[in-house]
């Protein structure tokens, strides 16, 4: 029995107790050794449940992979911040999501759920499109919405935000993304800074109104 997790707007659905050990369960054997190292008696072991019980809640490993998968993405994605379309103080409120963002890259396990994730894209492509779908593809769709509310305002000028709205992203966290990806250490929280900082008044320079103004 697959368990479906979802969020909306800053929530998480609450698992059951026993469905929610074993795919916390799940996430350390899967992070320690990747999807085909795992094996299900190591994550009833982790678990401390029966095969009996992992196999009620999950039919197999893939089935457990996909909603850990789910359960990842959804709970990052509840942190994800939303920028306020009605603040007069647009650029603030994009330094406000490049600094989510950046957190996001740099203190949560995006880059660890990255990895285990990539090796197996190709041959479970579903698997592949719910973590972009519901992990990068729901972050760009919010920015995409926020991007559209500044044309609709004057404050920006761009013929495509979902275009964009991933260009946006990828200027502010492509470095923490390919550092991540490879386990190497972080910038210095002033490097961080300063590569957020350009990163946005690139941006707006680009994506400016001609008769607008920036607050």
């Amino acid at each position: 029995m697959t368990v479906i997790v979802s969020y909306g707007e800053g929530r998480v659905r609450q698992l059951r107790p026993k469905a929610q050990q074993i795919l916390d369960a799940a996430r350390v054997i899967f992070l320690e050794a990747g999807f085909d190292s795992a094996s299900m008696d190591a994550i009833a072991r982790q678990a401390g449940v029966s095969k009996a019980t992992l196999y009620a809640h999950f039919e197999n490993k893939e089935d457990l992979f996909e909603a850990l998968i789910r359960f990842e993405c959804q709970t990052i994605g509840a942190t994800f911040y939303r920028p306020d379309p009605g603040a007069e103080a647009w650029a603030d409120e994009l330094e406000k999501l490049a600094a989510n963002l950046r957190k996001l890259f740099s203190e949560n396990d995006v880059p660890a759920v990255y990895r285990i994730i990539v090796p197996v894209a190709a041959r479970f492509p579903r698997l592949a499109q719910i973590f972009f779908e519901e992990g990068p593809g729901a972050a760009i769709r919010d920015t995409t919405a926020y991007l559209q509310s500044l044309c609709e305002t004057g404050r920006l000028q761009i013929p495509d935000p979902e275009i964009a709205a991933e260009q946006f992203i990828f200027l502010v966290t492509g470095d923490l993304e390919l550092r991540g990806a490879l386990s190497l250490p972080r910038r210095s929280a002033e490097s961080s800074e300063e590569m957020a900082r350009s990163s946005i008044a690139m941006f707006i320079r680009y994506y400016s109104a001609p008769d607008s103004s920036t607050p």
